[in-house]
């Protein structure tokens, strides 16, 4: 396909399929307080509909990859939309903690088909420069959304309630869907296809599961993204109740986070092809232990106030930037042939982490950052401690 010919909107709509779920995470966060008061739920049950949003991200991961390859892009990921709209709505209107934490694993489920779909569809489409100019534009849909929907969800909240984001992300979806079948073509010709075959998933899962690097590489992601998670259940809490920040303000520090990332990201595409994509990873992994050290420090003896809480998780959270790509890649070299499961199973067992430590975060909650910088400090040693064993089976 010709640079001329190079479908903006197709792409533009991918991108914003794509951000499905970033958008269904980000903007709800600030209204976590709110829903714990507004539906009598116990103290760190709300966090539940965060793990739960997570396990629905990690079946999705598992199931939309092979269906699509079966079935075509377009008829799955339709499937997955409409069931992100249906669950959007029934969070609407769910009146206990219960009805609540049920309705987020299911809108996670159909949001997953966006995250998963949207790249190989990508694939299908494009080769060589033009693919890479099309996945950068979807990374920009990741790297706006959770820039503006805390921001966005934090004056819903204000001027409509909580149950105003999931109206909105009713909407989000809507608007998707009809792009969907406005805008994006079926990508995958039937004779592409290859028929889904559980004793083939199963024998490339243990395949993968065979290969060193590829664990030390996934628990290493795995745990680093775990201590993003642990931000996204306690921050609302900690930000809002013990610092006072208001509501609709809570995303302008959540995107410091973001900036973060983007730095991290900056940095890896400047000196990975440097120093390679190993010891790469290993900084990363220093820069999150480094950041969770000095966080641990800070809210245990009271240092700095709030900037004692956002300095240092901007170097956990940006630490992303240079880790998760990295890890990818590391992940993905030893078994090329099952590149497209590896990733799956990848972020299957990311989320799946993401939502044990959110359930922990719930627990340990108790108002004050002290708990944030103990789990924080603790995952991003146990992430270190698998990129320094990666690279002793290296050695």
């Amino acid at each position: 396909m010709a640079a001329s010919s190079f479908p903006r909107h197709l792409v533009i709509a991918l991108g914003s399929l794509a951000a499905l779920g970033a958008a269904a995470i980000d903007m709800y966060l600030p209204s976590l307080p709110v829903i714990e008061r507004d539906l009598a739920a116990a103290p760190g049950e709300t966090t539940l509909t965060l793990s739960a949003f997570f396990v629905g991200l990690a079946v999705g991961h598992l199931l939309y990859g092979p269906t699509s390859d079966a079935w075509g892009r377009r008829r799955v990921m339709a499937v997955g939309v409409t069931v992100y709209c249906v669950a959007s709505v029934i969070c609407m209107f769910a009146t206990t903690i219960e009805q609540l934490v049920a309705a987020r694993c299911l809108q996670a489920l159909g949001a997953a088909s966006g995250s998963v779909i949207a790249r190989a569809m990508v694939r299908d489409m494009f080769e060589g420069d033009l693919a890479a100019r099309a996945q950068s534009f979807i990374n920009l849909a990741f790297s706006v959304t959770p820039l503006l929907a805390p921001t966005i969800g934090g004056y819903v909240l204000v001027w409509f309630g909580w149950r105003g984001i999931f109206l909105v992300l009713s909407l989000f979806g809507l608007a998707c869907l009809i792009a969907l079948a406005l805008r994006v073509p079926e990508t995958l010709v039937s004779e592409r296809r290859t028929p889904l075959s559980v004793r083939g998933l199963v024998r490339g899962y243990g395949r993968i599961l065979g290969e060193r690097q590829i664990i030390c590489c996934m628990l290493t992601s795995s745990f680093a993204f775990a201590c993003m998670f642990v931000f996204f259940a306690i921050s609302p809490f900690i930000y809002t109740g013990h610092f006072g920040v208001p509501i609709q303000h809570y995303g302008l520090l959540f995107a410091v986070n973001v900036i973060g990332i983007m730095i991290g990201n900056a940095a890896n595409t400047r000196l990975v092809i440097r120093f390679g994509t190993m010891p790469m990873l290993r900084a990363g992994s220093l820069v999150s232990a480094a950041g969770g050290v000095v966080l641990l420090t800070t809210t245990s003896f009271e240092l700095g106030g709030l900037a004692g809480v956002v300095l240092p998780m901007m170097l956990v959270v940006g630490s992303l930037g240079i880790i998760g790509a990295n890890a990818i890649a590391g992940a993905l070299a030893p078994v090329p042939t099952l590149a497209a499961t590896t990733a799956s199973l990848l972020g299957f067992v990311q989320m799946m982490i993401g939502a044990a430590t959110g359930v922990l975060a719930g627990l340990m909650n108790d108002g004050t950052p002290v708990p944030l910088g103990q789990l924080i400090c603790a995952l991003s040693l146990v992430g270190l401690f698998f990129s320094f064993t990666l690279r002793r089976l290296a050695n």
